[in-house]
């Protein structure tokens, strides 16, 4: 499941490589996802990845490839939004993508992790929630008046 995500993480970060204007610079990634919690679901669903995800999180911040992340609560969700955003800021580009394979392999070892376990955790996660999208965003700032 990881792999998949960072898969999906180059394929949209590939056309982010162009330059800054002269009016802006650019600032770190943000990995958003959009999030529709079933009926009922969703106190069981943020407990859910109050586990395994944010342990993920806290180790990636540690090792400086993410700087942080937090979870967005649509307090009042029109048709067709989501209810709930989970946004991952990651230091840099490389972060994501140059980051080897064996890296998060490592990772979910030292957390006690199978990948079996974790790829049946993401199917039951089915019933709590659906997916609606994700999104990659650079953060742009202004550039000071030298």
């Amino acid at each position: 499941m990881l792999r998949l995500f960072m898969a999906a993480v180059l394929a949209l970060t590939l056309p982010l490589a162009a330059t800054a204007q002269d009016n802006f610079k650019g600032g770190s990634f943000w990995a958003i996802s959009s999030i529709d919690t079933k009926p009922t679901r969703f106190d069981d669903y943020v407990g859910d990845i109050s586990g395994l995800w944010r342990s993920q999180m806290e180790a990636l911040k540690k090792d400086g490839k993410v700087l942080s992340y937090m979870m967005l609560s649509n307090v009042h969700p029109r048709d067709g939004e989501p209810d709930l955003w989970l946004m991952v800021e990651w230091a840099s580009a490389a972060a994501m993508l140059d980051t080897p394979w064996e890296y998060y392999d490592d990772l979910m070892d030292e957390m006690g992790e199978d990948e079996d376990d974790v790829e049946e955790a993401a199917r039951d996660r089915e019933e709590l929630r659906t997916l609606m999208s994700s999104v990659l965003a650079r953060e742009i700032m202004f550039k000071d008046d030298d």
